[in-house]
């Protein structure tokens, strides 16, 4: 499976991030990193990335992109990208960076073995994140999963920062084709808002920027570098609309801005629509989407087979390889191997690791 497509998977924590990237080429590191993940499987500290990687989710050649010695020094640099989110299971605001250390592979000269700082694995493994929201839900209240986010696009084709961020946000609403969001919040995760010291009239640091652009306190004011909104309408909203939907294998077709909700005379909010993904499924495809659905598959993951291989293949190796079985007063369901009768004790990570490996 190519890097960059149909394997990039990470917490929705990520998705409604700021993180102050200097360069596209580090947020691209971000993408190559995560096509090495297994977003399901366990955990890992050191995560290993090739300047081959790189070139390959980049679709070029060695002699037309950086060199070794500059992909290193742009991977080195991401060691001190700050980045934030702000928490809403516990209203808190987070700072964090997702590399904690990189280091060149003696057996392989040209590899990186990146550590994974506490979040990046909060981020980018499934397991991590159940975990730290266990570990901050308040006792007594019930686990509110967020939710993570599996794009299948590739991302190499997406050029600029703001971009590919944008279309990130966009993605989470993928099975209902609608996002309705602050004007100003959408200003923040694109980079447009900085944050000014009133007194001085200076921009905060990095790391202050960071953490006020979430818990503004009187004494800080917005800086919008796109202030009035028809400029951001024309110079980044309308060309980001009009590239995503002139890429004819991008999954999101039909793009627009629906509404501009006003307060005041202000333009405050705005409501993206574009066809949903099970928008155009038939009665079957619908049925198997309903079956795997109630196997603890993904939507977003079942919709990609059904488009990747078809309903009718899942189905039959489904039924070729799996035997549902119902016991007990209670009538709970187990799964069996049809070879050799062995009990599948995590039906969907079978599904995941062994039916369907085109989701690996």
């Amino acid at each position: 499976m190519e890097l960059g497509k149909y394997n990039i998977i990470h917490a929705n924590f990520f998705n409604r991030s700021i993180c102050k990237f200097d360069s596209e080429i580090q947020k691209d590191i971000v993408y190559v990193v995560q096509g090495k993940i297994d977003f399901f499987g366990e955990p890992q500290d050191h995560i290993s990335i090739s300047h081959s990687d790189y070139i390959v989710f980049k679709r070029t050649k060695k002699n037309d992109t950086y060199s070794f010695i500059e992909f290193v020094q742009f991977v080195v640099a991401m060691i001190s990208v700050g980045g934030a989110f702000f928490n809403k299971i516990n209203n808190s605001f987070i700072s964090f960076n997702l590399f904690d250390s990189v280091q060149i592979d003696v057996e392989n000269p040209e590899t990186l073995i990146i550590q994974l700082g506490r979040f990046g694995k909060i981020f980018f493994f499934q397991k991590s994140l159940k975990n730290y929201i266990e570990e901050i839900t308040p006792k007594g209240k019930p686990l509110r999963y967020i939710g993570h986010t599996q794009i299948d696009n590739d991302l190499s084709k997406i050029h600029g920062l703001r971009r590919k961020k944008f279309f990130e946000i966009l993605w989470q609403f993928k099975n209902t084709g609608f996002c309705k969001i602050r004007v100003l919040e959408l200003k923040m995760y694109l980079g447009y808002i900085e944050v000014i010291d009133k007194k001085s009239g200076e921009a905060l640091s990095q790391k202050d920027q960071l953490k006020f652009i979430f818990i503004p306190q009187d004494q800080f004011q917005f800086k919008d570098n796109q202030a009035q909104y028809s400029y951001f309408e024309r110079d980044f909203l309308k060309p980001a609309i009009r590239s995503i939907n002139d890429d004819i294998n991008n999954p999101i077709r039909d793009l627009k801005i629906s509404k501009k909700i006003k307060t005041g005379r202000k333009i405050t909010h705005l409501e993206f629509m574009f066809n949903p993904l099970t928008n155009d499924l038939s009665k079957e495809e619908l049925e198997c989407l309903e079956l795997f659905e109630s196997l603890n598959l993904d939507r977003e993951q079942i919709v990609f087979l059904i488009k990747r291989i078809g309903h009718e293949e899942m189905l039959n190796r489904w039924m070729q390889n799996v035997q549902r079985g119902v016991y007990g007063e209670n009538k709970v369901p187990k799964y069996y191997e049809r070879k050799n009768q062995k009990e599948i004790k995590n039906i969907s990570g079978y599904l995941y690791k062994i039916l369907f490996k085109e989701l690996n």
